[in-house]
């Protein structure tokens, strides 16, 4: 199993993510895919994590987003599992060997699964005219089935990068099949969306928004770019 976590810009956030991930997976390789600026404190950082050889650092130079940043370390992930998990969670406790457990056969992923419309927003948002909730595995935090990764869409360039991948799933009639939902992940521990509440994990902690909000401190966008449609 490898990780694969994407940075931007954002050193407190994610040393204490880092840290707090090596704290219960000392030996996991892991594939850091920094999109951060040269003179930004998270640039720095991440180099620094150079040392540990489990370690496998990509300094873009740009920001790559967060989709096409997953999409970027999965095509160089050598094992045929893949966790992945945001820059801005907390590893409380580790799930990953019963994720693990869930793992068989053609499973796609294991992690957290609610439901989007055919645009990726939260299924039900009022002015979204959503017909069709469709499961989306949620990349906060996720153990993904490389292989079966790409014999679907990528992740693209929204603010909920799966979607196309979930769509696709869901369009073959698979996501049942393919998609295992974790109970020990119940999403976000704060803020609350369409179809969501925030609310304590055992296992990981993750704060909605809070890259976002890092950005939007600094000055940034959420999210920069234009959203895939």
């Amino acid at each position: 199993m490898t990780g694969i976590v994407v940075v931007y810009n954002t050193k407190d956030i994610f040393q204490r993510a880092y840290e707090s991930v090596r704290r219960h997976l000392p030996y996991m390789p892991l594939i850091i895919v920094d999109g951060s600026d040269e003179y930004d404190p998270c640039y720095q950082y991440v180099r620094s994590l150079r040392e540990n050889d489990l370690n496998t650092i990509h300094q873009l130079r740009y920001n790559i987003g967060h989709g096409r940043g997953m999409h970027y370390g999965l095509e160089r992930c050598q094992d045929n599992e893949a966790l992945i998990f945001d820059s801005d969670i907390i590893m409380l406790r580790n799930p990953a060997s019963e994720m693990l457990g869930l793992l068989s056969g053609n499973t796609y992923g294991v992690g957290w699964v609610y439901y989007v419309g055919r645009d990726g927003f939260d299924f039900g948002t009022p002015e979204r005219g959503h017909k069709t909730p469709i499961p989306y595995l949620h990349p906060y935090f996720m153990l993904l089935n490389v292989k079966q990764y790409f014999r679907f869409q990528p992740f693209v360039h929204h603010g909920a990068p799966c979607f196309k991948a979930m769509i696709d799933i869901y369009d073959r009639g698979l996501s049942d099949d393919l998609l295992k939902n974790f109970r020990g992940l119940t999403g976000h521990t704060s803020g609350r969306g369409i179809n969501w509440i925030g609310k304590p994990s055992r296992y990981i902690q993750h704060d909605f928004g809070g890259t976002r909000a890092a950005n939007r401190a600094q000055g940034k966008k959420e999210i920069d770019g234009t959203w895939e449609r």
